[in-house]
């Protein structure tokens, strides 16, 4: 039941945010609304950009990581072959 009450408590604000947007006794609003959303997308775009950047770096890392484990592998197995 508390799905629905989220649910119905969005359709209200949207409902009351449209309502805001539509009277026009109410210019303050829109202005500020203006105001946030200029606000908010570079800081949107600069998050995201940083999460992907962390996710490459990671990707990279790990990557890096296998290549020396696997280099160090083929070395252990070079020098128990040259002893036999």
């Amino acid at each position: 039941m508390k799905e629905y009450g989220e649910i119905l408590l969005g359709v209200v604000l949207a409902i009351a945010g449209i309502g805001m947007l539509v009277i026009p006794q109410v210019d303050w609003f829109r202005e500020a609304l203006k105001i946030v959303i200029l606000g908010i997308i570079p800081l949107i775009v600069l998050l995201v950009g940083a999460v992907f950047l962390m996710i490459g770096i990671s990707d990279v890392r790990e990557k890096g990581e296998e290549e020396i484990t696997e280099s160090a592998g083929t070395e252990g197995e070079r020098e128990k072959g040259e002893g036999d």
